[in-house]
């Protein structure tokens, strides 16, 4: 009678969880892998699993292959301490100690060891975009003030209104009388119908006799009196304000430019830090690109 051997049912499982799905430049990503991470993103997203979650999953490890991979190489992969770090960080946001989220996704089928490689990555890479294009990335005052510009002000901040000034002047005699005065707003008045940008204000003025220009410089709200104030906050960018007879002449302010800002540190700091991290993800995603293209990969 032939005898019938018998292999515990967890061998069988064991090898099927160390199956190679792909391999990255000869790095294996294992059927244990996925599975982890499917049920990680199951677990803190609450989203059911699927093909196209299996495909998704695959692709993002590969890409965390790759990126520690690359660290490795530029000797910047983070530290277990410092995954350690964000990930009681992780936890504390949950209210528990690192412990505690340790067996409590153990309690739901999940090795923490899952997240806590997910965070290495993801700090790692921000350490290798970091060294390659830190002499790439800048971010300028104009970057700054466009961007608080489009941005609603905090709660108690208020924003100031920041104008690029060019102011024309039609000169008038010591003692003019009321019509050289009124002609003298006829030609300011055809002036401005003229002027569409302080790029052509030159070209415009000089038709003009006795006409002068002057550059204002940058000017806000707060430094302007009325009715100054209220007539430039009506104008847009490249128009020339309505005429006024001043002591020294008839007198238009163009408004080269014209933004919002808020003069406030920590908000432009905050920008700032926005930008930056903008800016380096950009860059981040075409490193990474270029690095896919250039690895071995081989799907299972």
């Amino acid at each position: 009678m032939a005898s019938v051997i018998l292999f515990p049912a967890g061998n069988a499982l064991a090898q099927a969880e160390q199956a190679i799905v792909a391999l990255v430049n000869d790095e294996p990503i294992t059927s244990y892998d996925v599975r982890q991470r499917i049920r990680l993103i199951t677990v803190t997203q609450r989203k059911q699993p699927s093909a196209a979650m299996r495909k998704k999953v695959i692709e993002s490890l590969i890409s965390e292959r790759i990126q520690l991979q690359e660290a490795t190489k530029n000797s910047v992969l983070v530290s277990d301490d410092q995954v350690k770090e964000v990930f009681g960080r992780v936890a504390k946001s949950n209210k528990l100690s690192g412990e505690q989220l340790t067996t409590s996704f153990a309690q739901l089928g999940v090795d923490a060891n899952t997240m806590k490689e997910q965070i290495r990555a993801r700090l790692s890479w921000r350490q290798v975009v970091q060294r390659k294009f830190r002499g790439q990335v800048s971010i300028n005052a104009s970057q700054i003030d466009k961007a608080i510009s489009s941005e609603e002000p905090a709660e108690g901040q208020k924003k100031s209104v920041e104008f690029q000034l060019q102011r024309v002047r039609l000169e008038l005699p010591k003692t003019p009388n009321q019509r050289t005065i009124a002609n003298r707003l006829i030609e300011a008045e055809r002036l401005r119908n003229r002027i569409r940008s302080c790029s052509n204000l030159k070209d415009v003025t000089k038709r003009v006799r006795k006409a002068t220009i002057k550059s204002i410089g940058r000017k806000s709200t707060n430094s302007l009196v009325q009715p100054t104030r209220a007539i430039l906050l009506a104008a847009k960018e490249g128009q020339m304000t309505p005429p006024v007879i001043t002591s020294s002449g008839i007198e238009s302010y163009i408004v080269c430019a014209k933004r919002s800002v808020v003069k406030n540190d920590q908000q432009r700091k905050q920008v700032r830090s926005k930008l930056l991290s903008q800016e380096y993800d950009i860059l981040a995603r075409r490193h990474l690109r270029d690095l896919r293209q250039d690895a071995f990969v081989e799907y299972r």
